[in-house]
């Protein structure tokens, strides 16, 4: 065998490691093993294939010196997960019975142990200070955090590099002052939308493994809102087009959290500033979005 264990969970094989899972924590999304495995042999320069089964022990080796430096950090190992179940592997649940207080003779069934991993991946989500952690813990350069990391490549969409492109990742134009004030304005008012007034997690801008970007993302228990929001500068089609993201943002997100969090609630809003058309209101009924009306900039 071209490696062993102890390669793979080196200090630099677990800063490798905790550097895949920074973004995939910021996405709100999960790795496979064999992800990961393949990840490791390209950076340590591995000759012959690294074996996803043996990834568990590295996922465990990292979050155990986690524990050591924050004993209450999240469960970030249990974003590492099997391709066939989107669930981490067995190996994560002693770290799950240690933190919800599960006695070793207790048998722990496959309903609640999805639902001990839905509990534990929402806080590694909401966690906001990882980089902080990986600097504690290897006191390097902090790798990409961004999800954006994840998926922006030398094209997009076939589009060649520098060609004009929309978003503003892309260079595409810029945000307009009504857009960001509008936007500043739901994240702090969250109950506007009818989100909790003290979520658990509250961000602008999510990046999401697509490429798309949601205005203002709010967490609380079982339940996420996706916000898109347009000013009072938005035409007819701006509006349309908003719609339409907000179909795609939650259809995204199902897909990036299937494996961890199935049971999770996604509600879409669609922020506007003044009444939406008839044919708007109800296209998003049909579709199950909301059209709340949020007059900031009159």
């Amino acid at each position: 065998m071209p490696y062993s264990l102890e390669d793979l969970c080196s200090d630099e094989g677990l800063r490798y490691t905790f550097g895949y899972l920074l973004p995939i924590a910021r996405a709100g999304a999960t790795i496979t093993y064999g992800e990961i495995a393949e990840r490791l042999a390209e950076d340590l320069e591995i000759h012959g294939k690294v074996f996803s089964v043996h990834v568990g022990h590295v996922v465990g080796s990292l979050m155990l010196r986690i524990l050591e430096e924050n004993p209450s950090a999240p469960l970030i190992n249990v974003l590492v997960v099997k391709q066939n179940t989107g669930q981490p592997s067995y190996g994560a649940d002693g770290f799950l019975r240690s933190r919800f207080h599960i006695a070793p003779q207790q048998t722990i069934g496959k309903r609640r142990r999805r639902r001990l991993v839905a509990r534990a991946a929402k806080a590694v989500y909401a966690f906001q200070r990882w980089p902080q952690l990986y600097h504690r813990l290897f006191n390097e350069t902090l790798p990409p955090t961004d999800p954006d990391s994840l998926i922006k490549g030398g094209e997009a969409d076939g589009i060649p590099p520098g060609s004009s492109q929309s978003g503003k990742r892309f260079g595409g134009p810029a945000e307009s002052e009504e857009h960001r004030t509008l936007k500043e304005y739901i994240l702090h008012h969250p109950e506007r939308i009818g989100a909790p007034d003290t979520p658990d997690d509250a961000r602008k801008e999510l990046m999401l493994l697509s490429g798309d970007e949601v205005d203002v993302y709010f967490a609380r228990d079982d339940t996420v809102h996706l916000i898109e929001v347009k000013s009072l500068r938005s035409t007819r089609p701006d509006l349309l087009r908003g719609v339409y993201q907000c179909v795609k943002y939650r259809a995204v997100l199902e897909a990036q959290r299937a494996g961890t969090t199935p049971d999770l609630r996604i509600v879409t809003t669609l922020v506007v500033e003044e009444e939406a058309p008839s044919y708007i209101r109800d296209l998003s009924k049909r579709h199950g979005i909301r059209v709340v009306v949020v007059p900031v900039n009159r």
